[in-house]
Protein backbone atom coordinates (compact mmCIF):
# COMPACT_ATOMS: atom_id res chain seq x y z
CA UNK A 1 0.00 0.00 0.00
CA UNK A 2 1.31 3.45 -0.83
CA UNK A 3 2.53 5.54 2.07
CA UNK A 4 0.35 8.33 0.65
CA UNK A 5 -2.79 6.27 1.07
CA UNK A 6 -4.58 6.60 4.39
CA UNK A 7 -7.38 4.42 5.66
CA UNK A 8 -10.80 6.04 5.68
CA UNK A 9 -12.79 6.43 8.87
CA UNK A 10 -15.03 3.65 10.15
CA UNK A 11 -18.10 5.68 9.21
CA UNK A 12 -16.83 6.13 5.65
CA UNK A 13 -15.98 2.43 5.41
CA UNK A 14 -19.47 1.42 6.49
CA UNK A 15 -21.02 3.88 4.05
CA UNK A 16 -18.92 2.46 1.23
CA UNK A 17 -19.93 -1.09 2.16
CA UNK A 18 -23.60 -0.07 2.13
CA UNK A 19 -23.20 1.53 -1.30
CA UNK A 20 -21.64 -1.64 -2.66
CA UNK A 21 -24.34 -3.81 -1.11
CA UNK A 22 -27.10 -1.73 -2.68
CA UNK A 23 -25.37 -1.70 -6.07
CA UNK A 24 -24.86 -5.48 -6.11
CA UNK A 25 -28.38 -6.40 -5.02
CA UNK A 26 -29.34 -6.38 -8.70
CA UNK A 27 -27.30 -9.51 -9.39
CA UNK A 28 -28.86 -11.84 -6.83
CA UNK A 29 -32.11 -12.53 -8.75
CA UNK A 30 -30.23 -13.33 -11.97
CA UNK A 31 -27.29 -15.42 -10.78
CA UNK A 32 -28.23 -18.44 -12.89
CA UNK A 33 -28.57 -16.27 -16.00
CA UNK A 34 -25.17 -14.73 -15.31
CA UNK A 35 -23.58 -18.17 -15.04
CA UNK A 36 -25.18 -19.31 -18.30
CA UNK A 37 -24.53 -16.18 -20.34
CA UNK A 38 -20.94 -15.64 -19.34
CA UNK A 39 -19.36 -19.06 -19.72
CA UNK A 40 -17.67 -17.66 -22.82
CA UNK A 41 -16.85 -14.39 -21.05
CA UNK A 42 -14.56 -15.15 -18.08
CA UNK A 43 -15.10 -11.93 -16.15
CA UNK A 44 -18.31 -9.99 -16.35
CA UNK A 45 -17.59 -6.58 -17.86
CA UNK A 46 -20.70 -5.34 -16.09
CA UNK A 47 -19.41 -6.40 -12.66
CA UNK A 48 -15.92 -5.05 -13.32
CA UNK A 49 -17.15 -1.66 -14.44
CA UNK A 50 -19.51 -1.39 -11.50
CA UNK A 51 -16.61 -2.06 -9.15
CA UNK A 52 -14.63 0.68 -10.90
CA UNK A 53 -17.54 3.15 -10.76
CA UNK A 54 -17.91 2.53 -7.04
CA UNK A 55 -14.20 3.26 -6.62
CA UNK A 56 -13.19 -0.19 -5.41
CA UNK A 57 -9.97 -0.36 -7.46
CA UNK A 58 -8.86 3.04 -6.17
CA UNK A 59 -8.78 1.95 -2.54
CA UNK A 60 -5.02 1.45 -2.37
CA UNK A 61 -4.14 4.09 -4.97
CA UNK A 62 -3.12 7.62 -3.88
CA UNK A 63 -5.42 10.43 -4.93
CA UNK A 64 -2.70 12.06 -7.01
CA UNK A 65 -2.86 9.01 -9.31
CA UNK A 66 -6.64 8.82 -9.52
CA UNK A 67 -7.32 6.74 -6.43
CA UNK A 68 -9.47 7.52 -3.42
CA UNK A 69 -7.28 6.22 -0.55
CA UNK A 70 -10.20 4.50 1.19
CA UNK A 71 -7.75 1.86 2.31
CA UNK A 72 -7.55 -1.90 2.28
CA UNK A 73 -10.07 -2.41 5.08
CA UNK A 74 -12.75 -0.60 3.09
CA UNK A 75 -11.90 -2.73 0.06
CA UNK A 76 -12.23 -5.97 2.04
CA UNK A 77 -15.53 -4.87 3.58
CA UNK A 78 -16.84 -4.06 0.11
CA UNK A 79 -15.55 -7.35 -1.32
CA UNK A 80 -17.43 -9.25 1.36
CA UNK A 81 -20.57 -7.24 0.58
CA UNK A 82 -20.34 -8.14 -3.13
CA UNK A 83 -19.88 -11.83 -2.46
CA UNK A 84 -22.81 -11.86 -0.06
CA UNK A 85 -24.98 -11.13 -3.10
CA UNK A 86 -23.60 -14.20 -4.86
CA UNK A 87 -21.05 -12.35 -7.02
CA UNK A 88 -17.46 -13.26 -6.23
CA UNK A 89 -14.91 -11.75 -8.65
CA UNK A 90 -11.82 -13.31 -7.02
CA UNK A 91 -9.84 -12.43 -10.14
CA UNK A 92 -10.04 -8.71 -9.31
CA UNK A 93 -7.70 -9.35 -6.35
CA UNK A 94 -4.81 -9.69 -8.81
CA UNK A 95 -5.38 -6.20 -10.22
CA UNK A 96 -5.62 -4.86 -6.65
CA UNK A 97 -2.33 -6.61 -5.91
CA UNK A 98 -0.78 -4.91 -8.94
CA UNK A 99 -2.13 -1.51 -7.88
CA UNK A 100 -0.62 -1.85 -4.41
CA UNK A 101 2.68 -3.10 -5.79
CA UNK A 102 3.00 -0.29 -8.35
CA UNK A 103 1.96 2.29 -5.74
CA UNK A 104 4.69 1.21 -3.37
CA UNK A 105 7.49 -0.07 -5.58
CA UNK A 106 6.92 1.43 -9.04
CA UNK A 107 8.78 4.36 -10.52
CA UNK A 108 7.02 7.70 -10.89
CA UNK A 109 6.57 6.99 -14.59
CA UNK A 110 4.95 3.61 -13.93
CA UNK A 111 2.63 5.14 -11.33
CA UNK A 112 1.46 7.83 -13.71
CA UNK A 113 1.09 5.39 -16.58
CA UNK A 114 -0.84 2.59 -14.88
CA UNK A 115 -2.47 3.63 -11.60
CA UNK A 116 -5.11 6.01 -13.05
CA UNK A 117 -6.12 3.36 -15.58
CA UNK A 118 -6.41 0.71 -12.85
CA UNK A 119 -8.55 3.03 -10.73
CA UNK A 120 -10.89 3.58 -13.69
CA UNK A 121 -11.20 -0.15 -14.37
CA UNK A 122 -9.62 0.24 -17.80
CA UNK A 123 -6.99 -2.49 -17.40
CA UNK A 124 -6.70 -5.90 -15.76
CA UNK A 125 -3.61 -7.67 -14.45
CA UNK A 126 -2.67 -11.33 -14.29
CA UNK A 127 0.08 -12.71 -12.08
CA UNK A 128 2.70 -15.08 -13.50
CA UNK A 129 4.52 -16.77 -10.63
CA UNK A 130 3.93 -20.53 -10.24
CA UNK A 131 6.04 -22.95 -12.27
CA UNK A 132 5.69 -26.61 -13.24
CA UNK A 133 8.78 -27.84 -11.40
CA UNK A 134 8.97 -25.51 -8.41
CA UNK A 135 5.25 -25.23 -7.75
CA UNK A 136 4.63 -23.00 -4.72
CA UNK A 137 8.37 -22.86 -3.99
CA UNK A 138 8.99 -19.73 -5.99
CA UNK A 139 12.50 -19.35 -4.60
CA UNK A 140 13.45 -22.31 -6.79
CA UNK A 141 11.95 -20.92 -9.99
CA UNK A 142 13.71 -21.48 -13.28
CA UNK A 143 12.46 -18.44 -15.21
CA UNK A 144 15.47 -16.14 -15.60
CA UNK A 145 15.83 -12.49 -16.62
CA UNK A 146 19.21 -11.44 -18.03
CA UNK A 147 20.10 -7.75 -18.15
CA UNK A 148 21.01 -6.60 -21.65
CA UNK A 149 21.57 -2.85 -21.86
CA UNK A 150 18.32 -1.04 -21.12
CA UNK A 151 16.28 -4.26 -21.34
CA UNK A 152 15.95 -7.60 -19.65
CA UNK A 153 15.71 -10.76 -21.75
CA UNK A 154 13.48 -13.34 -20.07
CA UNK A 155 13.31 -17.06 -20.73
CA UNK A 156 11.32 -19.69 -18.88
CA UNK A 157 7.74 -20.73 -18.23
CA UNK A 158 4.85 -20.33 -15.80
CA UNK A 159 1.87 -22.51 -14.91
CA UNK A 160 -1.67 -21.77 -13.71
CA UNK A 161 -1.64 -18.12 -14.72
CA UNK A 162 -5.25 -17.13 -14.19
CA UNK A 163 -7.03 -14.79 -16.59
CA UNK A 164 -4.06 -14.19 -18.88
CA UNK A 165 -6.39 -14.05 -21.88
CA UNK A 166 -8.52 -11.25 -20.47
CA UNK A 167 -5.70 -9.20 -18.95
CA UNK A 168 -3.73 -6.42 -20.56
CA UNK A 169 -0.64 -6.87 -18.38
CA UNK A 170 0.97 -9.26 -15.94
CA UNK A 171 3.29 -9.09 -12.99
CA UNK A 172 6.02 -11.58 -13.85
CA UNK A 173 8.39 -13.04 -11.27
CA UNK A 174 11.83 -14.13 -12.46
CA UNK A 175 15.26 -14.78 -11.08
CA UNK A 176 18.00 -12.31 -11.91
CA UNK A 177 20.52 -14.32 -9.88
CA UNK A 178 20.45 -18.11 -9.79
CA UNK A 179 20.23 -19.98 -6.50
CA UNK A 180 23.82 -21.08 -7.04
CA UNK A 181 24.96 -17.50 -7.58
CA UNK A 182 23.25 -16.49 -4.34
CA UNK A 183 25.10 -19.25 -2.50
CA UNK A 184 28.43 -18.13 -3.95
CA UNK A 185 27.72 -14.54 -2.91
CA UNK A 186 26.53 -15.64 0.57
CA UNK A 187 23.08 -14.24 -0.13
CA UNK A 188 19.81 -15.76 1.05
CA UNK A 189 17.54 -17.58 -1.39
CA UNK A 190 15.14 -14.65 -1.29
CA UNK A 191 17.82 -12.58 -3.02
CA UNK A 192 18.11 -12.65 -6.78
CA UNK A 193 14.37 -12.42 -7.42
CA UNK A 194 12.98 -9.55 -9.49
CA UNK A 195 9.49 -8.45 -10.39
CA UNK A 196 8.54 -7.13 -13.82
CA UNK A 197 5.51 -5.49 -15.39
CA UNK A 198 4.96 -7.02 -18.83
CA UNK A 199 2.49 -6.58 -21.69
CA UNK A 200 0.56 -9.77 -22.33
CA UNK A 201 0.67 -9.30 -26.10
CA UNK A 202 4.45 -8.83 -26.20
CA UNK A 203 6.52 -10.82 -28.69
CA UNK A 204 8.16 -13.77 -26.97
CA UNK A 205 5.14 -14.89 -24.92
CA UNK A 206 3.15 -17.94 -25.94
CA UNK A 207 0.14 -19.26 -24.06
CA UNK A 208 -1.58 -22.62 -23.72
CA UNK A 209 -5.07 -22.96 -22.28
CA UNK A 210 -5.18 -25.49 -19.44
CA UNK A 211 -8.10 -27.85 -19.02
CA UNK A 212 -8.81 -26.77 -15.45
CA UNK A 213 -11.85 -25.88 -13.36
CA UNK A 214 -12.44 -24.16 -10.05
CA UNK A 215 -12.23 -20.45 -10.87
CA UNK A 216 -15.65 -20.03 -12.40
CA UNK A 217 -15.36 -18.11 -15.65
CA UNK A 218 -11.63 -17.45 -15.29
CA UNK A 219 -9.37 -19.70 -17.33
CA UNK A 220 -5.83 -20.75 -16.46
CA UNK A 221 -2.86 -20.80 -18.81
CA UNK A 222 0.62 -22.20 -19.16
CA UNK A 223 3.00 -19.50 -20.43
CA UNK A 224 6.32 -19.82 -22.20
CA UNK A 225 8.82 -16.95 -22.50
CA UNK A 226 11.35 -17.09 -25.32
CA UNK A 227 13.71 -14.13 -25.36
CA UNK A 228 10.98 -11.84 -24.05
CA UNK A 229 12.37 -8.31 -23.97
CA UNK A 230 11.17 -6.15 -21.08
CA UNK A 231 12.40 -2.57 -20.64
CA UNK A 232 14.46 -2.09 -17.48
CA UNK A 233 12.05 0.71 -16.60
CA UNK A 234 9.37 -1.97 -16.05
CA UNK A 235 11.24 -3.36 -13.05
CA UNK A 236 9.24 -3.01 -9.81
CA UNK A 237 11.53 -2.33 -6.89
CA UNK A 238 15.24 -2.90 -7.06
CA UNK A 239 16.96 -5.57 -9.11
CA UNK A 240 17.48 -8.79 -7.10
CA UNK A 241 15.22 -7.43 -4.32
CA UNK A 242 11.82 -8.24 -5.75
CA UNK A 243 10.96 -10.64 -2.92
CA UNK A 244 10.05 -7.70 -0.68
CA UNK A 245 7.58 -6.36 -3.25
CA UNK A 246 6.31 -9.85 -3.94
CA UNK A 247 5.60 -10.97 -0.39
CA UNK A 248 4.07 -7.69 0.78
CA UNK A 249 1.78 -7.73 -2.25
CA UNK A 250 0.81 -11.35 -1.58
CA UNK A 251 -0.60 -10.29 1.78
CA UNK A 252 -2.89 -7.73 0.14
CA UNK A 253 -4.09 -10.29 -2.39
CA UNK A 254 -4.85 -12.80 0.37
CA UNK A 255 -6.78 -10.24 2.39
CA UNK A 256 -9.10 -9.67 -0.56
CA UNK A 257 -9.41 -13.40 -1.23
CA UNK A 258 -10.40 -13.96 2.40
CA UNK A 259 -12.97 -11.16 2.23
CA UNK A 260 -14.59 -12.57 -0.92
CA UNK A 261 -14.67 -16.02 0.70
CA UNK A 262 -16.33 -14.59 3.82
CA UNK A 263 -19.03 -13.03 1.68
CA UNK A 264 -19.58 -16.28 -0.21
CA UNK A 265 -19.91 -18.16 3.05
CA UNK A 266 -22.48 -15.66 4.29
CA UNK A 267 -24.34 -16.03 0.99
CA UNK A 268 -24.53 -19.78 1.63
CA UNK A 269 -25.78 -19.19 5.18
CA UNK A 270 -28.38 -16.66 4.02
CA UNK A 271 -29.78 -19.05 1.40
CA UNK A 272 -29.75 -22.07 3.71
CA UNK A 273 -31.29 -20.30 6.71
CA UNK A 274 -34.03 -18.67 4.67
CA UNK A 275 -34.93 -22.04 3.19
CA UNK A 276 -34.72 -23.85 6.55
CA UNK A 277 -37.04 -21.34 8.23
CA UNK A 278 -39.80 -22.05 5.73
CA UNK A 279 -39.33 -25.63 4.53
CA UNK A 280 -41.62 -28.14 6.28
CA UNK A 281 -41.41 -31.85 5.63
CA UNK A 282 -42.92 -33.58 8.66
CA UNK A 283 -46.01 -31.85 9.95
CA UNK A 284 -45.84 -28.15 10.71
CA UNK A 285 -42.21 -28.12 11.91
CA UNK A 286 -39.70 -26.14 9.80
CA UNK A 287 -36.51 -28.09 9.15
CA UNK A 288 -34.56 -25.21 10.64
CA UNK A 289 -35.68 -26.46 14.05
CA UNK A 290 -33.72 -29.68 13.65
CA UNK A 291 -30.26 -29.66 15.19
CA UNK A 292 -28.92 -31.67 12.26
CA UNK A 293 -29.60 -28.57 10.15
CA UNK A 294 -28.81 -25.95 12.81
CA UNK A 295 -25.49 -27.14 14.16
CA UNK A 296 -23.44 -27.30 10.93
CA UNK A 297 -24.64 -23.82 9.95
CA UNK A 298 -23.95 -22.43 13.42
CA UNK A 299 -20.48 -24.00 13.36
CA UNK A 300 -19.71 -22.20 10.10
CA UNK A 301 -20.97 -18.89 11.48
CA UNK A 302 -18.68 -19.15 14.53
CA UNK A 303 -15.68 -19.87 12.31
CA UNK A 304 -16.40 -16.90 10.05
CA UNK A 305 -16.42 -14.50 13.00
CA UNK A 306 -12.97 -15.76 13.98
CA UNK A 307 -11.77 -15.28 10.41
CA UNK A 308 -13.13 -11.74 10.27
CA UNK A 309 -11.25 -10.80 13.43
CA UNK A 310 -8.01 -12.18 11.99
CA UNK A 311 -8.63 -10.35 8.72
CA UNK A 312 -9.15 -7.00 10.45
CA UNK A 313 -5.96 -7.50 12.46
CA UNK A 314 -4.02 -8.33 9.31
CA UNK A 315 -5.38 -5.36 7.37
CA UNK A 316 -4.66 -2.94 10.21
CA UNK A 317 -1.10 -4.28 10.45
CA UNK A 318 -0.63 -3.83 6.69
CA UNK A 319 -1.94 -0.27 6.75
CA UNK A 320 0.38 0.53 9.66
CA UNK A 321 3.30 -1.06 7.78
CA UNK A 322 3.68 -3.68 10.50
CA UNK A 323 6.19 -6.52 10.54
CA UNK A 324 5.74 -8.51 7.30
CA UNK A 325 6.23 -11.89 8.98
CA UNK A 326 3.59 -11.11 11.61
CA UNK A 327 1.19 -9.88 8.95
CA UNK A 328 1.82 -13.00 6.90
CA UNK A 329 0.99 -15.24 9.85
CA UNK A 330 -2.24 -13.36 10.53
CA UNK A 331 -3.52 -13.40 6.97
CA UNK A 332 -2.37 -16.97 6.29
CA UNK A 333 -4.23 -18.07 9.41
CA UNK A 334 -7.34 -16.29 8.17
CA UNK A 335 -6.95 -17.86 4.73
CA UNK A 336 -6.54 -21.33 6.27
CA UNK A 337 -9.66 -21.00 8.41
CA UNK A 338 -11.83 -19.42 5.73
CA UNK A 339 -11.04 -22.14 3.19
CA UNK A 340 -12.03 -24.83 5.69
CA UNK A 341 -15.16 -22.89 6.68
CA UNK A 342 -16.03 -22.34 3.02
CA UNK A 343 -16.09 -26.05 2.26
CA UNK A 344 -18.23 -26.64 5.36
CA UNK A 345 -20.58 -23.82 4.37
CA UNK A 346 -21.28 -25.25 0.92
CA UNK A 347 -21.81 -28.76 2.32
CA UNK A 348 -24.07 -27.61 5.16
CA UNK A 349 -26.13 -25.37 2.89
CA UNK A 350 -26.62 -28.04 0.24
CA UNK A 351 -27.60 -30.50 2.99
CA UNK A 352 -30.20 -27.99 4.21
CA UNK A 353 -31.69 -27.60 0.74
CA UNK A 354 -31.41 -31.27 -0.19
CA UNK A 355 -31.84 -31.84 -3.91
CA UNK A 356 -32.51 -28.16 -4.46
CA UNK A 357 -28.94 -27.46 -3.39
CA UNK A 358 -27.89 -28.75 -6.81
CA UNK A 359 -30.27 -26.40 -8.60
CA UNK A 360 -28.20 -23.53 -10.01
CA UNK A 361 -31.03 -21.10 -9.31
CA UNK A 362 -29.92 -21.07 -5.66
CA UNK A 363 -26.29 -20.31 -6.47
CA UNK A 364 -24.79 -22.88 -4.08
CA UNK A 365 -23.48 -25.65 -6.29
CA UNK A 366 -21.56 -23.10 -8.37
CA UNK A 367 -19.48 -22.28 -5.27
CA UNK A 368 -18.41 -25.85 -4.54
CA UNK A 369 -15.36 -25.97 -6.85
CA UNK A 370 -14.12 -22.52 -5.92
CA UNK A 371 -14.32 -23.24 -2.20
CA UNK A 372 -12.36 -26.45 -2.70
CA UNK A 373 -9.75 -24.57 -4.69
CA UNK A 374 -9.28 -22.14 -1.80
CA UNK A 375 -7.56 -24.88 0.17
CA UNK A 376 -4.80 -24.80 -2.43
CA UNK A 377 -4.85 -21.23 -3.70
CA UNK A 378 -3.47 -18.63 -3.47
CA UNK A 379 -1.32 -20.66 -1.05
CA UNK A 380 -1.68 -24.27 0.03
CA UNK A 381 -3.08 -24.89 3.51
CA UNK A 382 -0.29 -27.42 4.06
CA UNK A 383 2.32 -24.73 3.43
CA UNK A 384 0.54 -22.46 5.91
CA UNK A 385 0.74 -25.18 8.55
CA UNK A 386 4.44 -25.69 7.74
CA UNK A 387 5.10 -21.98 8.14
CA UNK A 388 3.26 -21.65 11.46
CA UNK A 389 4.94 -24.77 12.83
CA UNK A 390 8.40 -23.44 11.97
CA UNK A 391 8.18 -19.70 12.55
CA UNK A 392 5.57 -19.52 15.33
CA UNK A 393 6.06 -22.80 17.20
CA UNK A 394 9.81 -23.04 16.65
CA UNK A 395 9.65 -26.58 15.26
CA UNK A 396 12.25 -27.89 12.78
CA UNK A 397 11.77 -26.92 9.14
CA UNK A 398 9.87 -29.70 7.38
CA UNK A 399 10.52 -28.77 3.75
Amino acid sequence: MSSAATASSKEEQEKFKDQVTEAFLQFKPRLKTMYEDEKSHPVSAEVWQLMAQLGWFGGVIPKKYGGNERGLLAMTMAAEAMARQGVTPFFSALTALAAACISRFGSEDLKQQYLPRIAQGEIKFAFAATEERAGFNMLEMDTFARKDGDHYVINGSKMYTSGFDISCHSLLVARTLTVEQCKQMSLPKTAGISLFLVDNDAAGISQELLNTRGEGYVKQFALTFENLKVPAARLLGKEHEGAAALFSSFNIERCIFVAFALGSIQYCLDVACEYARNRKVFGDTPIGKYQAIQHPLADVKIRTEAVRNLLVQAVEAIELRGDVLKVTTLINSAKYLVSEAGAKAVDASIDALGGKGFNEDYGLIQLAEGMRLLRLSPISNHLILNDVAERVLGLPRSY
